[in-house]
Protein backbone atom coordinates (compact mmCIF):
# COMPACT_ATOMS: atom_id res chain seq x y z
CA UNK A 1 0.00 0.00 0.00
CA UNK A 2 1.25 3.78 -0.71
CA UNK A 3 0.95 6.16 1.45
CA UNK A 4 1.94 10.03 1.02
CA UNK A 5 2.82 11.83 4.22
CA UNK A 6 2.12 15.71 5.04
CA UNK A 7 5.38 17.85 4.87
CA UNK A 8 4.19 20.24 7.37
CA UNK A 9 3.14 17.81 9.94
CA UNK A 10 4.09 14.58 8.75
CA UNK A 11 0.72 13.12 8.66
CA UNK A 12 -0.87 10.76 6.41
CA UNK A 13 -2.60 12.59 3.54
CA UNK A 14 -6.24 11.78 2.13
CA UNK A 15 -7.68 12.22 -1.40
CA UNK A 16 -9.64 15.15 -1.61
CA UNK A 17 -12.43 16.05 -3.36
CA UNK A 18 -11.23 18.97 -5.01
CA UNK A 19 -8.34 16.95 -6.61
CA UNK A 20 -4.91 16.14 -4.87
CA UNK A 21 -4.02 15.26 -1.30
CA UNK A 22 -5.50 17.06 2.02
CA UNK A 23 -4.55 16.67 5.79
CA UNK A 24 -6.99 16.63 7.82
CA UNK A 25 -4.63 17.59 10.97
CA UNK A 26 -2.97 20.88 9.56
CA UNK A 27 -5.56 21.26 6.30
CA UNK A 28 -2.25 21.32 3.93
CA UNK A 29 -2.83 20.33 0.32
CA UNK A 30 -0.28 18.33 -2.22
CA UNK A 31 -0.73 17.08 -5.64
CA UNK A 32 1.00 14.94 -7.90
CA UNK A 33 2.34 15.61 -10.82
CA UNK A 34 2.12 13.97 -14.26
CA UNK A 35 5.45 12.43 -14.33
CA UNK A 36 4.76 10.71 -10.94
CA UNK A 37 1.12 9.65 -11.76
CA UNK A 38 2.88 7.89 -15.21
CA UNK A 39 5.50 6.25 -13.20
CA UNK A 40 2.49 4.55 -11.05
CA UNK A 41 0.25 3.51 -13.41
CA UNK A 42 -1.81 1.45 -11.53
CA UNK A 43 -2.36 4.19 -8.90
CA UNK A 44 -2.91 6.70 -11.63
CA UNK A 45 -5.96 4.55 -12.66
CA UNK A 46 -7.22 3.85 -9.01
CA UNK A 47 -7.01 8.19 -8.57
CA UNK A 48 -8.92 8.58 -12.04
CA UNK A 49 -11.86 5.96 -10.84
CA UNK A 50 -11.84 7.98 -7.51
CA UNK A 51 -12.61 11.29 -9.39
CA UNK A 52 -14.86 9.61 -11.65
CA UNK A 53 -16.71 7.95 -8.82
CA UNK A 54 -16.91 11.37 -7.19
CA UNK A 55 -18.11 13.46 -9.99
CA UNK A 56 -21.28 10.52 -10.63
CA UNK A 57 -22.05 10.87 -6.97
CA UNK A 58 -22.35 14.87 -7.26
CA UNK A 59 -24.32 14.20 -10.89
CA UNK A 60 -27.19 12.55 -8.65
CA UNK A 61 -27.04 14.50 -5.22
CA UNK A 62 -30.19 16.34 -5.15
CA UNK A 63 -29.38 17.10 -1.70
CA UNK A 64 -28.64 20.75 -2.48
CA UNK A 65 -31.47 20.84 -5.47
CA UNK A 66 -33.63 23.67 -3.10
CA UNK A 67 -35.07 25.39 -6.05
CA UNK A 68 -37.24 22.59 -7.14
CA UNK A 69 -40.55 22.77 -4.73
CA UNK A 70 -44.30 20.74 -5.63
CA UNK A 71 -47.41 23.02 -6.60
CA UNK A 72 -49.17 20.32 -7.57
CA UNK A 73 -49.61 16.00 -8.32
CA UNK A 74 -51.61 13.64 -10.31
CA UNK A 75 -52.53 10.21 -10.21
CA UNK A 76 -52.95 7.28 -12.79
CA UNK A 77 -53.51 3.56 -13.21
CA UNK A 78 -50.89 1.59 -14.75
CA UNK A 79 -52.15 -1.26 -16.84
CA UNK A 80 -51.00 -3.57 -13.79
CA UNK A 81 -53.38 -1.74 -11.69
CA UNK A 82 -50.70 -0.05 -9.52
CA UNK A 83 -50.90 3.38 -9.03
CA UNK A 84 -48.67 6.15 -10.70
CA UNK A 85 -48.42 9.26 -8.75
CA UNK A 86 -46.30 11.93 -10.36
CA UNK A 87 -44.99 15.02 -7.69
CA UNK A 88 -44.52 18.13 -10.13
CA UNK A 89 -43.04 21.60 -9.90
CA UNK A 90 -44.43 22.76 -13.44
CA UNK A 91 -46.78 21.15 -16.04
CA UNK A 92 -46.28 21.63 -20.06
CA UNK A 93 -49.74 21.01 -22.56
CA UNK A 94 -48.93 20.03 -26.15
CA UNK A 95 -51.56 18.31 -28.85
CA UNK A 96 -51.22 14.53 -27.80
CA UNK A 97 -48.95 14.87 -24.39
CA UNK A 98 -48.16 16.26 -21.60
CA UNK A 99 -44.98 17.03 -19.69
CA UNK A 100 -44.70 16.97 -16.08
CA UNK A 101 -41.15 18.42 -14.41
CA UNK A 102 -40.80 16.30 -11.04
CA UNK A 103 -38.08 16.19 -8.98
CA UNK A 104 -35.79 13.48 -10.51
CA UNK A 105 -37.48 13.20 -13.64
CA UNK A 106 -38.93 14.72 -16.45
CA UNK A 107 -42.22 12.84 -17.67
CA UNK A 108 -44.39 12.45 -20.79
CA UNK A 109 -48.41 11.48 -20.79
CA UNK A 110 -49.28 10.58 -24.50
CA UNK A 111 -52.87 10.36 -25.50
CA UNK A 112 -51.60 6.69 -26.95
CA UNK A 113 -48.75 4.83 -27.58
CA UNK A 114 -48.37 5.86 -30.91
CA UNK A 115 -47.46 9.58 -30.09
CA UNK A 116 -45.46 7.85 -27.96
CA UNK A 117 -43.81 6.22 -30.32
CA UNK A 118 -42.99 9.28 -32.30
CA UNK A 119 -41.36 11.09 -29.91
CA UNK A 120 -39.06 8.08 -29.13
CA UNK A 121 -38.12 7.72 -33.12
CA UNK A 122 -37.67 11.43 -33.34
CA UNK A 123 -35.31 11.11 -30.10
CA UNK A 124 -33.64 8.06 -31.93
CA UNK A 125 -32.68 9.77 -34.81
CA UNK A 126 -30.01 11.89 -32.96
CA UNK A 127 -26.66 10.96 -33.84
CA UNK A 128 -23.10 12.33 -32.24
CA UNK A 129 -19.77 12.75 -34.22
CA UNK A 130 -16.82 10.15 -32.26
CA UNK A 131 -15.02 13.38 -31.41
CA UNK A 132 -17.78 14.80 -29.15
CA UNK A 133 -19.71 12.41 -27.44
CA UNK A 134 -20.25 14.17 -24.19
CA UNK A 135 -23.14 16.21 -26.68
CA UNK A 136 -25.72 13.01 -25.89
CA UNK A 137 -26.19 14.57 -22.44
CA UNK A 138 -27.67 17.34 -24.25
CA UNK A 139 -31.02 15.50 -24.82
CA UNK A 140 -33.26 13.30 -22.46
CA UNK A 141 -32.31 9.99 -22.11
CA UNK A 142 -35.07 7.26 -21.09
CA UNK A 143 -35.33 5.72 -17.97
CA UNK A 144 -38.54 4.01 -18.04
CA UNK A 145 -41.99 3.16 -20.69
CA UNK A 146 -45.15 2.39 -18.86
CA UNK A 147 -48.56 1.34 -20.35
CA UNK A 148 -51.46 3.33 -18.40
CA UNK A 149 -54.83 1.08 -17.85
CA UNK A 150 -56.76 3.86 -20.17
CA UNK A 151 -54.77 3.61 -22.94
CA UNK A 152 -52.35 5.97 -22.55
CA UNK A 153 -48.36 6.13 -22.85
CA UNK A 154 -45.72 7.21 -20.26
CA UNK A 155 -42.22 7.75 -20.96
CA UNK A 156 -39.98 8.84 -17.94
CA UNK A 157 -36.39 10.74 -18.48
CA UNK A 158 -33.74 11.58 -16.20
CA UNK A 159 -33.92 15.25 -14.56
CA UNK A 160 -30.35 15.73 -13.10
CA UNK A 161 -30.33 18.02 -10.59
CA UNK A 162 -30.05 21.70 -11.12
CA UNK A 163 -31.51 21.50 -14.45
CA UNK A 164 -34.59 23.73 -14.58
CA UNK A 165 -36.51 25.05 -17.93
CA UNK A 166 -34.57 28.61 -18.41
CA UNK A 167 -38.03 30.54 -17.93
CA UNK A 168 -37.36 29.67 -13.84
CA UNK A 169 -34.23 31.72 -14.00
CA UNK A 170 -35.49 34.89 -16.08
CA UNK A 171 -34.81 37.74 -16.07
CA UNK A 172 -31.03 36.92 -16.99
CA UNK A 173 -28.06 39.38 -17.16
CA UNK A 174 -26.42 39.39 -20.26
CA UNK A 175 -22.98 37.42 -18.59
CA UNK A 176 -25.45 34.14 -17.55
CA UNK A 177 -27.43 34.86 -20.93
CA UNK A 178 -24.33 34.54 -22.67
CA UNK A 179 -23.71 30.85 -21.84
CA UNK A 180 -27.40 29.90 -22.01
CA UNK A 181 -26.97 30.84 -26.10
CA UNK A 182 -23.78 28.86 -25.80
CA UNK A 183 -25.69 25.26 -24.87
CA UNK A 184 -28.29 26.66 -26.95
CA UNK A 185 -25.91 26.82 -30.07
CA UNK A 186 -24.12 23.52 -28.87
CA UNK A 187 -27.65 21.50 -28.90
CA UNK A 188 -28.03 23.03 -32.41
CA UNK A 189 -24.70 22.06 -33.96
CA UNK A 190 -25.72 18.48 -32.73
CA UNK A 191 -28.48 19.15 -34.22
CA UNK A 192 -26.94 20.19 -37.83
CA UNK A 193 -24.89 17.31 -37.58
CA UNK A 194 -27.63 14.69 -37.37
CA UNK A 195 -29.69 16.65 -40.02
CA UNK A 196 -32.54 17.12 -38.41
CA UNK A 197 -34.45 19.82 -37.02
CA UNK A 198 -35.73 20.43 -33.83
CA UNK A 199 -38.70 23.11 -34.09
CA UNK A 200 -39.62 23.16 -30.40
CA UNK A 201 -36.39 25.69 -29.11
CA UNK A 202 -38.18 27.74 -26.17
CA UNK A 203 -37.86 28.96 -22.82
CA UNK A 204 -39.69 26.00 -21.32
CA UNK A 205 -37.71 22.92 -23.33
CA UNK A 206 -34.95 24.66 -22.92
CA UNK A 207 -32.94 23.36 -19.65
CA UNK A 208 -30.18 24.53 -17.92
CA UNK A 209 -27.68 23.99 -15.27
CA UNK A 210 -26.94 27.10 -13.44
CA UNK A 211 -24.08 25.12 -11.26
CA UNK A 212 -22.58 23.54 -13.99
CA UNK A 213 -23.37 25.71 -16.92
CA UNK A 214 -24.68 23.24 -18.93
CA UNK A 215 -27.65 22.47 -21.09
CA UNK A 216 -30.24 19.75 -21.94
CA UNK A 217 -33.34 20.27 -24.98
CA UNK A 218 -36.45 18.59 -23.89
CA UNK A 219 -39.84 19.85 -25.46
CA UNK A 220 -41.44 18.08 -28.24
CA UNK A 221 -39.40 15.36 -30.53
CA UNK A 222 -42.45 14.20 -32.42
CA UNK A 223 -42.36 16.57 -34.95
CA UNK A 224 -38.34 16.48 -36.15
CA UNK A 225 -37.75 17.52 -39.68
CA UNK A 226 -35.22 16.05 -42.04
CA UNK A 227 -33.87 19.80 -43.30
CA UNK A 228 -31.82 22.53 -42.11
CA UNK A 229 -31.49 24.24 -38.37
CA UNK A 230 -32.51 27.84 -39.87
CA UNK A 231 -35.95 27.12 -37.73
CA UNK A 232 -33.98 26.44 -34.49
CA UNK A 233 -31.07 28.85 -35.35
CA UNK A 234 -34.12 31.50 -34.97
CA UNK A 235 -36.04 29.89 -32.09
CA UNK A 236 -32.22 30.18 -30.30
CA UNK A 237 -33.08 34.46 -30.35
CA UNK A 238 -36.33 34.22 -29.76
CA UNK A 239 -35.78 32.19 -26.72
CA UNK A 240 -33.04 34.41 -25.26
CA UNK A 241 -34.62 38.00 -26.28
CA UNK A 242 -37.88 36.51 -23.86
CA UNK A 243 -35.16 35.74 -20.87
CA UNK A 244 -32.68 38.64 -21.39
CA UNK A 245 -32.92 41.29 -18.87
CA UNK A 246 -33.99 44.67 -20.41
CA UNK A 247 -31.30 47.23 -21.56
CA UNK A 248 -28.31 44.26 -20.56
CA UNK A 249 -25.53 43.55 -22.47
CA UNK A 250 -22.80 44.73 -25.27
CA UNK A 251 -24.13 45.84 -28.68
CA UNK A 252 -22.58 43.16 -30.11
CA UNK A 253 -25.27 40.78 -28.18
CA UNK A 254 -27.90 42.81 -29.37
CA UNK A 255 -26.64 42.35 -32.80
CA UNK A 256 -26.65 38.64 -33.12
CA UNK A 257 -29.94 38.46 -31.41
CA UNK A 258 -31.29 41.09 -34.15
CA UNK A 259 -29.27 38.90 -36.55
CA UNK A 260 -30.49 36.54 -39.10
CA UNK A 261 -28.95 33.17 -38.77
CA UNK A 262 -26.41 32.09 -40.44
CA UNK A 263 -26.27 29.12 -43.31
CA UNK A 264 -25.98 26.10 -40.76
CA UNK A 265 -25.68 25.65 -36.92
CA UNK A 266 -21.57 25.79 -37.33
CA UNK A 267 -21.41 29.28 -39.05
CA UNK A 268 -23.20 30.84 -36.55
CA UNK A 269 -21.77 29.21 -33.29
CA UNK A 270 -18.46 31.06 -34.83
CA UNK A 271 -20.54 33.99 -35.52
CA UNK A 272 -21.97 33.34 -31.66
CA UNK A 273 -18.10 32.49 -31.00
CA UNK A 274 -16.85 36.49 -32.06
CA UNK A 275 -19.54 38.03 -29.86
CA UNK A 276 -18.06 36.24 -26.45
CA UNK A 277 -14.79 37.25 -27.75
CA UNK A 278 -15.61 40.76 -28.87
CA UNK A 279 -18.51 41.39 -26.52
CA UNK A 280 -17.79 39.78 -23.20
CA UNK A 281 -13.66 39.83 -23.42
CA UNK A 282 -13.63 35.72 -23.94
CA UNK A 283 -14.88 32.95 -22.53
CA UNK A 284 -15.49 32.78 -19.02
CA UNK A 285 -17.12 30.87 -16.42
CA UNK A 286 -19.41 33.33 -14.38
CA UNK A 287 -20.73 32.22 -11.30
CA UNK A 288 -24.64 32.56 -11.58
Amino acid sequence: MITYKCRNCGAQLKVSDAGGFSCSYCGCRAFMSDSELRGNEAFRQKILSFYMAKAMAREDDYSGDDLWEETGNVSFIMDNSKPLTIAYMDKYIYPGMECFLAKKNVVYVFDDDKEADMFMKGLLSLTFPEADMKLDRCFPMLTQRLHLKDGREVLVFVRKPYFYPVEVFAPLKAEHLAWVISRMENICCALEFSEISHGDISTASVFVNPVTHEGMLFGDYRNLKRFSTQGDLKKIRETAKQVMERDSGPSELFAFLDSKPRANAYEDFEYWDTVIEKGFGGHKFVRF
